[in-house]
């Protein structure tokens, strides 16, 4: 009788675990899912959009003279060319700025395909970090 209830509990909760698991993996894919809000846009309204964005990403995440290196950190952000990193102070609200980007990067997710065979992009190369230079925030190679 116990070896029966104890499969029977074993047998629940797996049954549990797995409902938990899919309802998890099918939340996921629903958020994969979702069609890009810019792809019906035609180019020059991107090319417009992708400008204002990344002029406030850079005005939300530079907005303070760079006088210490130790400051300031890097994310992701894609170009019409591939991966780039981003340069944001410390200071900066990363929730806000992580939003930010993840717009800008479905614009340019559009977009970049569009201007690809107009644009002669540099191979990439991983900053080793970031300098200081005329108050500025720059990438070190």
């Amino acid at each position: 009788m116990k070896a029966f209830l104890t499969m029977n509990i074993i047998s629940k909760l797996t049954l549990l675990l797995l409902c938990c698991l899919s309802v998890a993996f099918s939340s996921c894919s629903k958020a994969e899912q979702q069609p890009n809000p810019y792809a019906d846009l035609p180019e020059p309204e991107l090319e417009k959009l992708a400008n204002e964005k990344y002029g406030a990403i850079i005005a939300l995440a530079q907005n303070v003279p760079c006088t210490d290196a130790k400051q300031w950190k890097m994310m992701d952000i894609q170009t019409v060319c591939g991966r780039y990193h981003l340069i944001y102070n410390r200071d900066t609200d990363e929730s806000k700025l992580r939003v930010m980007v993840r717009d800008y990067n479905a614009i340019v997710a559009i977009y970049a395909p569009l201007i690809a065979p107009r644009i002669n992009c540099m191979a990439y190369q991983k900053p080793k970090g970031i300098a200081c230079r005329d108050e500025k925030p720059i990438l070190t190679y």
